[in-house]
């Protein structure tokens, strides 16, 4: 097939939605198709036809509308079996929904009615609604794909959008990088390098954004807890200033270490025990499956799609809120090697049936009935 990928930057460098083009756009290129992919930056990656799509920079409602703009221009010039796109653009046949919805993400973030209102008619949110209801109502695309139930409910309840029209499909990890085998390979050394003694218990935290991901939440029932063997290690892009502030007035400087970003993220998965990730909004969070793989229990909240894969207690815990005292029970409950030892057995189990290969064998599926015009 002679497949169209769209997305803004294409790089292993961004968050999850572009390292996961560049992980389809591979997939894809080893199962033997043509794959093209239409961005304004990018990597260079071997087999991957680049379009360089031009974006006005002056403000986030132009880059997005120029954006979409260009893409369609570029696309229309040639000819593709699917055209599959992560980006909120005017046509395509499959669109991503990977972030969310705006009237959902809105709702989430702006808890106070009249400061909603304000944000909701302001000119980001304003382009990102006419885009979504150019694809979701206008038929600006065959068919959406999504990464879980939680968001294809919030498609239908938001844009009555006939549920044939949307597919979910969850993420794949790669098991082959993602595994329990870490703990061994890596995990000492890393504990090592950072001072951490066998008998800490370290959570960890992944995120380029700690202010929806929550990591306040975290410190606050580290505070609760007021137990110095527990480490917390948070990575990821983000200012930690303001954090790093509350930290030191509340006396956590030598349990919680801020790590920046980390390339080979696995050697931090296998040097802590509990994954935490108590995020506001979240279609799917591809790192709790990532830990999970690694043989991590996983404690998230409902309001992430990758909690349809955790059953409570069973896997980790499911929060039903961002409450500090509510993620504190939980991490004392998991406090014990016994308990965390069965939990992560019972979640790397589960995150193997998530597989790459399983993943791309559905998004293949779907580019099949999509040709097939399965979806008109």
């Amino acid at each position: 097939m002679k497949i169209a990928l769209v997305c803004k930057e294409y790089s292993l460098k961004k968050g999850g939605l572009e390292r996961y083009t560049v992980s389809l756009s591979r997939e894809l290129i080893r199962a033997g198709h043509e794959v093209h992919v239409f961005t304004n930056a990018w990597q260079e990656e071997p087999g991957v036809i680049i379009h360089h799509v031009p974006m006005l920079r002056f403000s986030s409602p132009l880059k997005n509308l120029s954006f979409a703009l260009f893409s369609n221009r570029a696309l229309s010039k040639m000819s593709f079996n699917v055209i599959h796109s992560m980006e909120r653009i005017f046509y395509q046949d499959i669109f991503r929904v990977s972030d969310g919805i705006n009237p959902v993400q809105v709702l989430q973030q702006y808890p106070n009615f009249a400061v909603r209102l304000l944000k909701a008619i302001g000119p980001r949110r304003l382009t990102l609604s006419y885009l979504e209801h150019r694809i979701f109502v206008a038929r600006g695309c065959k068919v959406i794909m999504t990464n879980s139930k939680l968001i294809k409910g919030h498609i239908i309840e938001y844009y009555r959008v006939a549920p044939q029209k949307v597919e979910v499909i969850y993420n794949g990890v790669n098991t082959l990088r993602f595994h329990p085998g870490v703990k061994e390979e890596y995990g000492a050394a890393v504990r090592s390098k950072y001072g951490i003694k066998e008998n800490e218990l370290v959570l960890l935290f992944i995120s380029n954004n700690f202010k929806l991901k929550r990591l306040q939440t975290i410190l606050k029932s580290l505070a609760l807890l007021k137990k110095r063997e527990i480490k917390l290690l948070v990575v990821g892009n983000d200012s930690k200033r303001p954090y790093q502030r509350w930290v030191t007035e509340n006396v956590l400087d030598k349990q919680v270490l801020f790590l920046g970003p980390k390339k080979n993220i696995e050697k931090y998965y296998a040097a802590s025990d509990i994954f935490v990730l108590p995020t506001l909004y979240d279609a799917f969070a591809n790192v709790c499956l990532e830990a999970m793989a690694c043989g991590l229990p996983v404690i998230t909240t409902r309001n992430n799609g990758a909690s349809e894969l955790i059953q409570d207690g069973e896997h980790g815990f499911v929060l039903k809120g961002q409450e500090p005292d509510e993620l504190a029970k939980r991490i004392e409950a998991l406090r014990f090697p016994k308990a965390r030892t069965g939990m992560g057995e019972k979640a790397a189990k589960k995150a193997k049936e998530f597989n790459i290969e399983r993943h791309i064998s559905e998004v293949l599926n779907l580019y099949d009935q999509v040709r097939g015009h399965g979806y008109e």
